[in-house]
């Protein structure tokens, strides 16, 4: 898809469909979703592909089909949170109430799907953000505390830190203490300037 787009703009990418299985073209629009967001940094253009991907999905029952659409719900949504504090992009608050619902969706697919905790703790965790972002901190707490419970079932203690940073950040809570913590830990600043950045932006 991502070839396609290169060598034909939105009109190879129609052109690629035809040949394609449900769950092929759903997978194709996310892989050019991401390609779109890192290189080409086209925000309409992810929005575009999102588009075409949930017309195409319609009420498909196939679960694998499902699946790549969940990770473009996932990416749609993600893509347009102001909170990551993204500078290669500017995303208006219009923008990002528009994308909330794809956080909700994956969500839904998430469950519908029987995901295991940690991706529902992440889908949550996603939910909340979105929350946070227009000013809920009561559902963003409630979200983010879900996401706490169901990520301490994985094996990355540093994105636990992380979600209970989050928990923090809402409550009003002090987080330097944690967030101290994961600087200290290999790659976990990485971790803490997520939490940092959307706390500046979102308060």
């Amino acid at each position: 898809m991502v070839s396609a787009y290169k060598e034909g703009a939105w009109k190879g990418v129609n052109g690629s469909l035809p040949g394609l299985s449900l769950e092929e073209q759903i997978k194709g629009l996310n892989s050019l979703m991401i390609h779109l967001r890192w290189q080409e940094k086209d925000l309409p253009g992810i929005a575009r592909a999102a588009e075409l991907a949930e017309k195409l999905i319609g009420n498909s029952g196939d679960e694998g089909a499902l699946g790549s659409w969940k990770a473009v719900c996932f990416n749609r949504a993600a893509f347009f949170w102001r909170g990551w504090g993204d500078e290669d992009v500017e995303i208006s608050k219009t923008d990002e109430a528009a994308s909330e619902r794809f956080a909700h969706l994956n969500l839904e697919l998430g469950l519908r799907l029987g995901r295991g905790a940690v991706p529902i703790g992440r889908a949550e965790w996603l939910v909340g953000a979105f929350a946070w972002s227009r000013g809920d901190k009561d559902e963003a707490k409630t979200r983010f505390e879900k996401s706490l419970k169901l990520v301490q079932e994985g094996d990355d203690p540093l994105e636990v830190k992380m979600v209970e940073a989050y928990v923090n950040a809402v409550s009003g809570q002090d987080n330097s203490d944690l967030l101290a913590e994961l600087d200290a830990a290999e790659k976990g600043e990485f971790y803490a300037t997520q939490v940092r950045n959307a706390t500046q932006i979102l308060g």
